[in-house]
């Protein structure tokens, strides 16, 4: 029992921690917003989700004053027909080449499109994330604050239990995981479904070109900002992400491909910070309530009761800088998410160099990007 509660003790103090930093970074007064004129929208598509239509179109009437270049394979029929159904006058379309051996996807296209964007300011948006009205305008203030700027992101809940379970991972951690790494000055990678900066600087820096050949391109893109001695700014913008996820094969795989990610960032950023505010939290939960579950009743409630306080405290802060109402799905569904976290971790390690993302089958030899 010693050993049990000295574990919760640690689970809650990190906790405790997590959520503390974050409301504290979050409570900070914004800069004054900049001017959504001056930004190019780079947003790379696609096709193969059900909600990309709904959600290119709600994109495209957030826009404001921006421009926006909507970056589309050549091959892709269907987000072609899509992209063909927008009028915005600041909005055109460019195909783009299939990747070659070792490119990353997304990121051939981002430096196609910087080539033609003829503003200041440069963002880039996911095509399953939606940015709420005048985000682009925000984040271009907050460059006064620094040189590379990003959201956070919201997970909708979708429409099945898979979806609603990635929504219960990412929404259990964003907000307690990104601002806190901000707040205690241990940033080191973004968000890499939304982030905005100055052209002038990314073309100093060799332009996306420079990172084409890294998979983990929102790391890299972090990486080469902070390398060059640049300034990551976390908004408190919150963007909503809506991603259908199919069945349990497709959750299975979409939280491998993220825990592959995510183990490459921990392996090359072991800190306290790693160590204590990120590992200990997400293997202490599976272990509090086995334990507890093993010990007696009091102490699987004292372990389930410290799962359910970090969940209600995550809804507390989505009320308030998200400005989403606490919904009792999402209590409980966290907490499980949690508990699966460690699984995902494990599953990585399994065949840890290949992946599905969406229609492309991915096999990786050391950094080395190769499709099959």
């Amino acid at each position: 029992m010693t050993l049990f509660l000295c574990l919760l003790a640690l689970y809650a103090a990190c906790q405790g921690m997590r959520v503390f930093s974050a409301i504290r970074y979050l409570e900070q007064k914004d800069a004054p917003s900049g001017n959504s004129a001056d930004v190019t929208l780079l947003q790379p598509i696609l096709s193969g989700d059900p909600n990309l239509e709904r959600t290119l179109t709600d994109t495209q009437n957030t826009l404001g004053g921006a421009a926006c270049i909507l970056l589309i394979d050549h091959d892709d029929l269907e987000a072609q027909r899509i992209a063909a159904a927008f009028h915005h006058p600041a909005t055109r379309v460019l195909l783009c080449a299939p990747p070659q051996q070792g490119e990353n996807p997304k990121v051939i296209k981002l430096a196609a499109g910087l080539l033609l964007a003829q503003t200041p300011y440069f963002a880039v948006l996911d095509d399953d994330t939606v940015l709420p009205e005048g985000a682009l305008g925000q984040a271009a203030g907050q460059l006064s604050r620094g040189d590379l700027v990003t959201g956070l992101p919201l997970y909708t809940r979708g429409t099945n239990p898979w979806s609603a379970l990635v929504a219960a991972f990412v929404n259990g951690s964003a907000l307690i995981t990104y601002p806190t790494a901000a707040a205690l000055h241990q940033q080191r990678t973004l968000n890499g479904m939304f982030y905005l900066g100055r052209k002038a600087d990314l073309a100093a820096l060799g332009g996306f070109d420079a990172i084409r050949e890294t998979l983990t391109d929102d790391y890299a893109m972090a990486r080469l900002y902070l390398d060059a001695g640049k300034t990551l700014v976390q908004s408190r913008i919150v963007h909503p992400i809506s991603t259908e996820v199919r069945d349990a094969g497709h959750y299975a795989n979409l939280m491998r491909r993220w825990m592959i990610f995510a183990r490459r960032y921990l392996a090359q950023n072991q800190s306290p910070f790693t160590m204590i505010l990120i590992g200990c939290p997400v293997l202490l939960a599976p272990v509090l309530l086995i334990m507890g579950a093993m010990t007696n009743v009091a102490a699987l409630l004292m372990a389930v009761s410290a799962l359910m306080t970090k969940s209600i405290a995550l809804a507390v802060m989505r009320y308030r800088y998200a400005d989403t109402k606490p919904d009792l799905r999402d209590l409980l569904l966290e907490p499980i998410a949690d508990l699966l976290t460690p699984a995902h971790l494990l599953h990585a390690l399994l065949r840890p160099s290949r992946f599905q993302w969406r229609s492309r089958s991915i096999a990786m030899k050391g950094d080395d990007i190769r499709y099959k």
